[in-house]
This record gives C-alpha cells, structure tokens and sequence, in this order.
C-alpha cells in the first residue's frame, strides 16, 4: 500500500538510500522529482505534505508556498533558507526547518585554514616556490604574528562562535559585531562592537551572517574604504554578503591587502572573474561545508524533522516556531526516542 503522506525532494543531488530506509520503516513515501522553476515546483509538491529542499537557488517563493495545500513542512538540506520565503510559509501556517547544527566544525574549520593561510601568505608562497623561487619571499610578502593581531567576527552564531574557539588558541584579540548579541551574551574572550569598528580595527575579518535583505551587500565600498590597508576579508558564508564589485575595487586600488572566498555572488564563479587575477585572493569551491561526516549528519537532521511532523512533533530546528502549524504540533524534546 502506498503511504498516504509524502514528502517531495524537488532538487535531487545524490543518492538517497539512507532517507528511504529510515522513511520506508516510518512508511513515509519520498518522491524525487526535480523541479527548477516555479511551475514545476508546485506541480511537484501539489499533493506532498514534506516539501524537501536542497539547493540554494531554488525559488520557494509566495506564489509557489501558496499553491500547497497539504504542505506542512518545507525542509532544507543546509543551514542557510535565503531561497525559501520563510514569512510567506508562516502566513500559510507551513513550518519551515534548516539543519541548524549541520557543519559547525566543517565551516570554522574552513574559515580558520582560510585565516590562516591568508594571515601566512600560503598560496603565495606556494606559487612562489613552484616558479622557481626561494629567497626574498617575506620581503616581497610582509607578515605579522598573529597574536599581535586582531579578529573581528562579522555575526555570532554557531559557525562564528566555533571560529572564536578555535581562533583563541593563537592569542590573537577578537572582536565580533552582531544586532542580536549583547556584551552579556557573548562569548567569553570575544568583545562585542558596533559594525563601524570592526571595520576600522580588525586585520583579519571573517563573515559569518546568513544571507537576507539586512546583510545583502553589508561589505560594501564604504565598508572597504573603513578597513586597514593591511586587513584581509575572509567569507564562508554567502556569496551576496559582498558587494563584489566594490571587493575588486578595494583589492585594486590596495583599499585591502587580500581576501579568501568559499562563496561568490554568482556561482560557479564565471570564467572571465577579475578575482581569478589577483595573487593575494584564495579561492574555494563552496565547499567549507563538505565532509563525510558533515554530509550523514545533515541527512540525519533532515529525516529526524519529517519524523517529528509525521508523528505529530515539531522539527529539532524550526524558523518558525511561533506559528499554529496547520496540525497541531508537539514539542520536539517530547519525541520518543528508539
């Protein structure tokens, strides 16, 4: 007999054999169906109760969460939920979840190789010594100590606090900036300060805040012109969070001596790029997220909040959680477990 509740995943990147043991055992029927527009979006979820998402391009909008009536859970496969219009779903009564503990230790562990190795000049010596080179390298490429430095986290949230952590261990001050964390809230050996001072004191500058209207852009040139000459912008958070056009003036006009990029504004990063060009730019391929253990953990959460729907829970991570789902809904640490 085929379940009568069903869960939809319209992006279909990899093999699902994990999701349909553990849903097949629930009786849960997942449905792939990929589904790249709009229209194909709610032909494919018309009649689903799960809509699950992986993508960061894919368009969740008004007009699509309006067309669900049965939908009472919008799923992501990541942390960030910048495709999914998370207030529309809310008016709709539609919870919407992320995997919000999914690559903590994966993206601060990216960030900090990539504070490290911009702070160091790695790839420029790399480079240096592969064309034949040896002596003369720190001359051409002045370094400092780290701990004579200082770190200004641009966000507080898990990603930024797992970075502080592991950062603190070269002694090194940090500063970090964010509307939603107090002096009292924030994490010891971390100071908080307004945004305009992060950006005049800080030598190495990690980002951390998801993508929304607020942060669109947030580094922009006035954000640039207000830094060291000597400080270096690390992002592994969205691509959008910088305004690029105003990075690549900062970087030729030596506004900034560098930058480290896991994501760009448009991706995969276009051939013809000007970041491509410069020497002091470490590029990444999106991929501060990935290992084997970040990628079972993320579908574990995934799964664990369409259980927690199916058997009438609120999921482990919701962005909604004040709204009346359309079902009512337990609280999720009252789910039997086992």
């Amino acid at each position: 007999m085929t379940s009568s509740f069903r869960a939809v995943n319209i992006d279909c990147n990899f093999d699902y054999t994990y999701e349909r043991q553990r849903l097949d055992a629930l009786g849960v029927q997942l449905i792939l169906k990929k589904s790249e527009t709009e229209e194909a979006i709610i032909e494919a979820c018309q009649d689903a109760e799960v809509m699950v998402v992986e993508g960061t391009r894919t368009p969740i909008t008004a007009r699509v969460i309006a067309a669900l009536p049965h939908c009472q859970l919008i799923v992501k496969y990541a942390v960030g939920v910048d495709n999914i219009d998370v207030s529309a779903a809310s008016n709709h009564r539609i919870v919407v979840a992320n995997a919000a503990d999914f690559c903590t230790e994966e993206v601060s562990d990216h960030a900090v190789a990539l504070l490290l190795a911009s702070a160091r000049r790695v790839m420029s010596a790399d480079r240096y010594v592969r064309t034949g080179q040896w002596a003369g390298f720190v001359r051409a490429q002045p370094i400092r100590r780290i701990s004579q430095l200082t770190l200004g986290l641009v966000g507080m949230g898990r990603i930024a606090r797992a970075t502080a952590r592991k950062m603190a261990g070269f002694g090194l001050k940090i500063i970090a900036a964010d509307p939603y964390v107090t002096s009292q809230s924030a994490q010891a050996g971390v100071e908080m300060v307004s945004l305009d001072r992060l950006w005049r004191e800080a030598d190495l500058i990690s980002v951390h805040v998801p993508l929304m209207a607020e942060t669109r852009g947030l580094l922009n040139e006035a954000a640039f012109r207000s830094m060291k000459p000597t400080a270096i912008v690390v992002n592994t958070s969205r691509g959008p969070v910088i305004d690029e056009k105003a990075l690549i003036q900062a970087l030729r006009e030596k506004w900034i001596a560098g930058a480290a990029l896991d994501v760009v504004e448009e991706e995969p990063l276009v051939l013809t790029s000007p970041l491509r060009e410069f020497d002091q730019v470490i590029l990444t391929p999106h991929c501060a997220a990935d290992s084997t253990d970040s990628m079972l953990h993320v579908r574990r959460t995934v799964i664990d909040s369409i259980e927690a729907v199916f058997r009438g829970y609120w999921p482990p991570f919701p962005l909604n959680p004040k709204i009346t789902p359309r079902l009512p809904l337990k609280a999720w640490q009252d789910l039997p477990t086992g």
